[in-house]
C-alpha cells in the first residue's frame, strides 16, 4: 500500500484525478464552500494544501495572500511551478506560521488518533478563523470499489513511519472532537454531504515581531 500511495502523491496529474473521482459532481463546489468562509484580503495558511488547487481556482479571485504547506515534495514544486508560495512542511515536527485564516481541508483523519494536538496547533496559528473541511461519509467502504480503493491509498501522504492511521470520522465524531474547543463556533456540510466544515475563533494575538516569509 506505501508505494501505491507514494505514488499518488509524487503526481500531480494523478493525484488531481483521484481527487475528482472522489468528490463526484460535488468537485468544485467543496472548493467554492470553503473559500466562502475566508475573508477576502485575509493572509492565508493551507495546512496539508495538496495542489493547491483551492488558491487557484476559488481563493486568488478574491485577492488573499496565500501559503501553502505540504509534505510532499513533489506537490510543494508543483505548485512553485505554479506561481504560488508554497514549502514542504510536516505538521507534527514543525512550527506553523502565523496567518488571518488557517485552512485544513480533507486532511484531519490522517492525525488520529491525535487530531486535537493539530487543531491547537493551526488554532495558535491563526488570528482570525481556523477552517477544518473533513470527510464524514467514509468513502473507504464505498459501494464502489474505485472509490473505495483510491479512499484507501490516499490515507499515507507520507512515507515510513506508520502515523499515518487508515481511522475515519463519522459526523458525530467530528462535531465531538470540534466541541472540545471554546474556540469552535459553528459548522456546515459541503454541498453532496461528504465533508463537513468546522469555523473556529483563531487565538495568536496580532502585532508584536512580523513572522518569517517562510515557515
Amino acid at each position: 500500500m506505501a508505494a501505491v500511495s507514494s505514488l499518488i502523491y509524487k503526481h500531480r496529474s494523478i493525484y488531481h484525478i483521484l481527487m475528482r473521482v472522489l468528490y463526484g459532481g460535488h468537485f468544485r463546489a467543496r472548493y467554492s464552500a470553503i473559500a466562502e468562509e475566508v475573508p477576502p484580503g485575509a493572509a492565508v495558511l493551507d495546512v496539508c494544501a495538496g495542489d493547491g488547487y483551492l488558491y487557484l481556482r476559488c481563493l486568488r479571485a478574491r485577492q488573499v495572500s496565500y501559503r501553502a504547506l505540504d509534505i510532499s515534495p513533489e506537490l510543494v514544486r508543483w505548485m512553485k511551478r505554479h506561481g504560488i508560495e508554497a514549502y514542504r512542511f510536516d505538521v507534527w515536527r514543525d512550527a506553523l506560521p502565523a496567518a488571518d485564516v488557517v485552512i485544513m481541508q480533507a486532511s484531519l483523519y490522517q492525525f488520529l488518533p491525535d487530531a486535537a494536538r493539530v487543531i491547537e496547533k493551526l488554532l495558535d496559528a491563526a488570528r482570525e478563523r481556523v477552517i477544518i473541511a473533513e470527510p464524514i461519509r467514509n468513502l473507504s467502504s464505498s459501494n464502489n470499489p474505485l472509490v473505495r480503493l483510491i479512499a484507501k491509498r490516499m490515507t499515507r501522504p507520507g512515507e515510513g513511519d506508520g502515523q499515518y492511521e487508515a481511522h475515519r470520522f463519522t459526523s458525530a465524531s467530528l462535531l465531538d472532537t470540534f466541541n472540545r474547543f471554546p474556540a469552535f463556533e459553528r459548522s456546515r456540510l459541503v454541498p453532496g454531504g461528504r465533508e463537513m466544515i468546522g469555523i473556529f475563533r483563531g487565538r495568536r494575538p496580532r502585532g508584536g515581531v512580523s513572522d518569517p516569509a517562510r515557515p
